[in-house]
This record gives structure tokens, C-alpha cells and sequence, in this order.
């Protein structure tokens, strides 16, 4: 068994493997004829010959990460995404895993396993603290050390319940860059408290912006309180899954203070003539059930969603959020899948000050890293791990409270 990053000429061979795993429909026999018409091209030399020159090469083969047998078959596959994501207010490296597929005959023989198990080590040198993913199953990637990490409040409302929602301020549809600057903007801001939530580059925002509300039905509305300032923004399109009235899905719903919330609310209840409902896939902090004065029309349901794992736990731990004054204690973190992680931590701090560093000191804390995952982001709180038996404490457990707080988290990049 072979794993390494694939070449370009391999790229085909591994979408077709996402793409029976996943049982997509896609014509490879058109695109294999327009790559042979369009591998290369002419250009006008300036003397009035015409040279041949290569196109441009597709370069999204670079995240791919494979597995081939001993007769060189690929047989597993997946993306290795590099991402930046918020963590206590620092920024820092995210290795998204997206695409895991095998072959149906080729299953069941650990290739993806020792995918992992490579992509484990190359994130580990190139300093990435977390590593996120969307699974098919919680179970089957808790064997690689990912956690639930990520849950969310699917909203379904009808519009007619935003009637006592008064608009302040101003809604204006996104038409142009500064617009987009106005958007990009809002959401840097929002999301500085906000673990794991990506920090977005300009071409992860060319894929949010590229929807036309003629052609596509997809709408992006923006904020403006009386000073004119851009507080939050609402993009959303239109479902028509067979109602008689349609509703609204949400993409994105970012709000910077109460005021722009209840805002874009009221827009929304302006809708009521052509939508019945609005489905809204909210972060789990969002608690609507207060805004509506009757409870029974709001139908929520609560999602699982992404797992999350630590790549690099000494550096999670130099970097997570500390507790005012000063303090010690002593983190016993097991890794089964990735034991360079395994050890015991101690850590340090005096207002301000601090240091972490591998001892051979009793633990205070006994945690494997899938529940450590959950307790540095803010997802699971001490009490709640100890009740499901996850973490054993010693004395200390009012410590590690103010230690690992709950906190909020948002991500809504998929990959």
C-alpha cells in the first residue's frame, strides 16, 4: 500500500471515486473529450504566426490525498482542505477533510485509515492545531480521534409570526463591491468571539458571491442602522419543495447586535404576501423561542453536525483561554490514533503570564482527546464529561470550570 498526494494526471480517477462512493451522476466521457480539445491552445506571437500553448492547469488536484494497492489501483481517496479558523480569539491553521470515498470492493481493507493516519503527520508539521469534518457517521471517525464538535437549531417558522418584529434602520440588497466589502466586514467582526468559525479568504467569499437574485434566486440583504452603519446582513433562497406558498431557506444569518437581528427579522415579515415559511439552520446560541410571542409556532429541531479534532494539543493548549490570576494544573491527554499527542501537560499562569510544558506529574484532569476537543472549543463543560464518565478530575474540578467555560462556536463553510 502506497498514500501520498495525488498528481494532476490522477485527478480523474480520484473524482471517479467520490463519485461512485457518493453515487453521483457525472459524464466523465464529455469532460475527458473537452480536456483533449482544450489541452492546449493557440496564441497570437505579435508577428502574425500563432504559437501552441499549454492551458492553464486545473489545480484543485492539490488537496487530494490518496491510497493505491501494490499494483498502483487508487483505491481511497479524500481532501485534505487547508483552512485558517478562529480558536480563543487567535487565528489559526484548520485542516478541513472533505470527500472520504472508497471503492465498494475495496473496502474494509484500512486504506482510508492509513489516509489518516498520513495526512495526521503532515498536518502535525505544518502546524494546523485542529482538524474538521462532516461525517456520514459520529462513530466510525471517533476511531481517528474526531468528536462531535458542532450542533446546530433548525428553525421553521411561519412568516406571519415576524409581524411583531418593527423595522428600524434599513435593508439594501448587496449590488455592488462595496457591498461586498460592507458583508465581509460584518462578518469578520462576528465571528472574533466564535470558535472554529473560518476566516474567510477572497476565495471563499467569490464562491458566497457568485449567485445573481434573477437567475438564481438567491438574495443577500444588508443591515444599516439610522447611523448608517452595516450591523448585519441575511442571504437566503427560495425553496419550492411542493408548497403552495414557498418559503425561504437561509444561507447565512449574521447580526452584530439585537438591534440589527430584530432588523432583519421585520424584513422578513415583509415577505408574507409570496412565502409561507422561513427554515433557518441556526448556530445552537441562537435562542429564538423569547423573540416569538407564541411558542407553539416556532418548530425547532436540534442538528449534529460537524467533529472536530486537536492535531497538535501543546499548541491548543499555549494558545487556549486562561482563567484571571494565577494557577497550575496538570492535563493527562491520551491519543490512541496519533500518540504524539499522548502525555501528561502541566500549565502555568500569572496574570498574563504563562507556560505549558510535557511532565511526568499526577494528572488533575484524565481526558482522551476526543473529550478534550470538546472541552478547548467550549462545545461539552466539565460537569457534563464527568457525568457521562469521560474525564476523571481530582479536586480541582472548580478550576478546570473556569478553565474550559462553554463558549460560542460557528461554522457554515462545508467541504
Amino acid at each position: 500500500m502506497e498514500v501520498r498526494p495525488i498528481r494532476p494526471e490522477e485527478k480523474t480517477a480520484f473524482d471517479k471515486i467520490q463519485t461512485i462512493a457518493f453515487m453521483f451522476r457525472r459524464d466523465f466521457s464529455k469532460e475527458d473529450s473537452a480536456g483533449k480539445a482544450s489541452s492546449s491552445t493557440t496564441e497570437n506571437t505579435g508577428d502574425g504566426n500563432r504559437a501552441q500553448t499549454q492551458a492553464k492547469p486545473d489545480e484543485s488536484y492539490r488537496t487530494g490525498r490518496a491510497a493505491f494497492d501494490d499494483n498502483g489501483k487508487m483505491c481511497s481517496c479524500f481532501d485534505l482542505i487547508p483552512y485558517n479558523v478562529m480558536f480563543d480569539g487567535n487565528i489559526v491553521p484548520m485542516g478541513g477533510i472533505g470527500g472520504v470515498a472508497s471503492l465498494p470492493e475495496e473496502r474494509d481493507k484500512k486504506y482510508v485509515r492509513n489516509i489518516f493516519k498520513y495526512v495526521m503527520n503532515e498536518m502535525y508539521e505544518n502546524g494546523c492545531v485542529f482538524s474538521y469534518l462532516y461525517p456520514f457517521s459520529h462513530v466510525y471517525y471517533r476511531k481517528f480521534g474526531y468528536e462531535l464538535n458542532m450542533t446546530s437549531i433548525n428553525y421553521t417558522i411561519p412568516i406571519g409570526s415576524f409581524r411583531h418584529f418593527v423595522q428600524t434602520g434599513k435593508m439594501k440588497m448587496m449590488t455592488d463591491d462595496a457591498d461586498k466589502q460592507a458583508v465581509r466586514a460584518i462578518y469578520d467582526e462576528y465571528i472574533k468571539d466564535k470558535n472554529l468559525a473560518v476566516v474567510r479568504t477572497d476565495s471563499h467569499w467569490s464562491k458566497r458571491f457568485d449567485n445573481d437574485p434573477y437567475r438564481d434566486n438567491v438574495y443577500l440583504y444588508i443591515w444599516y442602522n439610522s447611523r448608517d452603519e452595516a450591523r448585519g446582513y441575511i442571504q437566503y433562497h427560495i425553496d419550492r419543495s411542493g408548497e403552495c406558498k414557498p418559503g425561504i431557506f437561509i444561507r447565512e444569518l449574521v447580526w452584530l447586535d439585537p438591534e440589527s437581528l430584530m432588523g432583519i427579522f421585520a424584513f422578513i415579515s415583509k415577505l408574507s404576501a409570496q412565502i409561507e415559511k422561513m427554515i433557518w439552520k441556526a448556530p445552537y446560541f441562537a435562542d429564538l423561542l423569547p423573540l416569538f410571542p407564541e411558542p407553539y409556532d416556532i418548530d425547532q429541531q436540534i442538528c449534529k453536525t460537524g467533529m472536530n479534532r486537536v492535531v497538535n494539543v501543546q499548541k491548543a493548549f499555549e494558545l487556549m483561554a486562561l482563567p484571571d490570576g494565577k494557577g497550575e494544573v496538570v492535563i493527562g491527554v491520551e491519543d490512541q490514533f496519533f500518540p504524539v499527542n499522548t502525555g501528561n501537560y502541566k500549565i502555568t499562569w500569572d496574570n498574563g503570564s504563562r507556560e505549558t510544558e510535557r511532565c511526568s506529574d499526577q494528572p488533575d484532569l484524565i481526558c482522551d482527546v476526543q473529550a478534550l476537543s470538546q472541552l478547548l472549543t467550549g462545545f461539552a463543560s466539565v460537569e457534563s464529561l464527568i457525568l457521562a464518565g469521560r474525564i476523571s478530575v481530582n479536586e480541582k474540578e472548580e478550576v478546570f470550570s473556569k478553565i474550559f467555560r462553554q463558549k460560542k462556536l460557528f461554522i457554515n463553510d462545508y467541504f
